[in-house]
């Protein structure tokens, strides 16, 4: 166990190191994203040895969606609130929960610039998905998610499409000829993105589970498969769209 005037230095130390004096993340400071986990565990650590934390804070950093993306700089800001949140607490003994920050979505110019008007709108997706886990409303917040990966996933087609087009997943009808690609299903998408390279193999398997996740869009889908999403799902979620994403970006030409 931590005594309290202990656990203040811990935590204050811990700031002065991930965050600037203007108070944006110091990422420079971490060479990579295991460097970010490891404070991440350091300071819970902390704040798991002080008598008092409320467990709300401890569950709400073990669950948070933004310590799965892949960014350095999304991690250390959310490690920072909750830090600020926990010395305020200790200080004063009044708990504020820790502010949720929307990040910006990631830069996929990129895939997006063959269809005009298709980035401000997957923006505007991704920042609302997000805001959907903060007020767990967590199955808007899954469909979205799905609908998000299909936009980049038919971008990155359009980019390439005769390469696309090669592709032994790529379907045909009944005369032989290909079908056109803003035509394809969300699960054609994934298929062809993992036989041609742009997703890796393991990355499409988890897509489809996505894409599935996604259609109870459907009532009766829902209620057929009895879903019940949670905080754990939209991590999930989250994290599979994020690399998904990330993998898309990288293999745009």
């Amino acid at each position: 166990m931590f005594q309290k005037p202990q656990a203040l230095h811990l935590l204050k130390t811990a700031i002065t190191e991930i965050a600037l004096p203007d108070g944006t993340a110091a990422t420079d400071r971490f060479f990579g994203l295991r460097d970010v986990d490891q404070k991440v565990r350091e300071v819970r650590m902390v704040l798991e040895g002080v008598e008092g934390i409320p467990a709300s804070l401890l569950t709400n950093l073990s669950n948070d969606i933004d310590f799965q993306a892949n960014s350095r700089r999304i991690r250390l800001e959310a490690l920072a609130g909750y830090i600020r949140s926990a010395v305020k607490f200790l200080d004063t003994g009044a708990f504020e929960k820790p502010q949720q920050i929307i990040h910006a979505p990631p830069d996929y110019s990129r895939l997006t610039s063959s269809i005009p008007g298709l980035k401000e709108e997957l923006d505007r997706r991704w920042r609302e998905a997000k805001k959907c886990v903060h007020v767990e409303a967590f199955t808007s917040a899954v469909i979205l998610m799905g609908s998000i990966l299909e936009g980049l996933l038919l971008a990155r087609a359009q980019l390439s499409v005769s390469h696309a087009y090669q592709s032994s997943r790529a379907p045909k009808d009944k005369a032989g000829k290909p079908i056109a690609v803003h035509d394809w299903t969300l699960s054609t998408l994934i298929d062809v993105a993992v036989d041609v390279g742009w997703l890796k193999t393991d990355r499409g398997k988890f897509s489809h589970a996505l894409r599935e996740s996604r259609n109870v869009v459907h009532p009766w889908q829902a209620v057929m498969s009895r879903t019940a999403f949670d905080q754990a799902t939209c991590v999930t979620t989250w994290h599979v769209l994020d690399s998904s994403t990330e993998d898309l970006i990288t293999s745009a030409p």
